[in-house]
């Protein structure tokens, strides 16, 4: 798809050609986010990032000028020129396992992370795998599941990571038979809120939308998703049966990410939809 990728490089040509809006009114804080964005004596980085044990499968963490790290630039493109204030808050979904869902979106939230007047949030809202942590190498609780119950707040529960400005919230412990109430809480609604107003870029990990009902349910306070489908894997059958599902919850898939080339290290197009 060679017209894709010369629009993206088109679209990065015209941003770094346009000066900034004098006086642009910078995004509302909250007091939590503000103490976050402090100095930090752990977990803070100043150049080249640490490896700090993060999974292989993070490349554009421990491969940054490579050309998986440049493809998830050019996803970041993509999705920035569709929100005007360059702001948005996504499912990051899939039609079955193993197409490499969770991969996808800490990648991208590490190419976002890269805009360091921007603040990043990746929710762990898989509740049954809690791959977002295994990836990272964090302490699954508390987490999402301890807000959604009422037993700790969002500032409770956010972690720090290698880059000041991306922070992750684990899923958290929660019985397979409570889940479906978990995400049916007032409280789901209250924190997306809060999150999209202390946050610019807000992702939401959440399990195969052909397998589980979870990411349909999260619609009602989420309306934009990211579908991940891994190239000569998934049926085209099966991937039309997805997006259905997404649009009737009223959720909008803003596009689609095809990985492909090894096991390990997927390579990523990106299309609209």
């Amino acid at each position: 798809m060679p017209n894709v990728w010369d629009a993206m490089k088109k679209h990065e040509a015209e941003q770094a050609a346009t000066p900034p809006a004098p006086d642009s009114p910078a995004p509302p804080q909250s007091a939590v986010v503000a103490a976050l964005a402090k100095p930090q004596a752990v977990g803070s980085v100043v150049g080249p990032v640490s490896v700090n044990g993060y999974a292989p499968e993070l490349c554009t963490h421990h491969d940054r000028g490579g050309a998986i790290a440049e493809d998830f630039r050019g996803l970041r493109t993509n999705l920035l020129a569709q929100y005007p204030d360059e702001r948005f808050c996504l499912l990051v979904t899939s039609a079955e396992k193993g197409e490499g869902k969770t991969v996808a979106c800490l990648n991208l939230s590490m190419v976002l992370a890269e805009r360091q007047e921007r603040r990043t949030v990746v929710v762990d809202c898989d509740l049954r795998a809690h791959q977002v942590v295994k990836l990272m190498h964090m302490e699954n609780a508390p987490g999402i599941t301890d807000v959604l119950h009422g037993k700790a707040r969002v500032e409770d529960v956010l972690r720090k990571t290698a880059y000041p400005n991306l922070l992750v919230i684990p899923a958290g412990d929660a019985g397979k038979g409570e889940i479906g109430d978990l995400l049916h809480r007032p409280e789901l609604e209250e924190t997306v809120n809060a999150l999209r107003r202390d946050f610019d870029y807000v992702l939401f990990d959440t399990p195969p939308v052909g397998l589980f009902p979870d990411a349909c349910m999260l619609g009602r306070a989420i309306s934009d998703a990211l579908l991940i489908v891994r190239m000569c894997k998934t049926h085209r059958e099966t991937v039309e049966s997805a997006i259905r599902l997404l649009h009737a919850s009223n959720i909008k898939p803003v596009g689609v990410v095809l990985t492909h080339r090894t096991h390990v290290i997927p390579g990523f197009l990106y299309y609209h939809t």
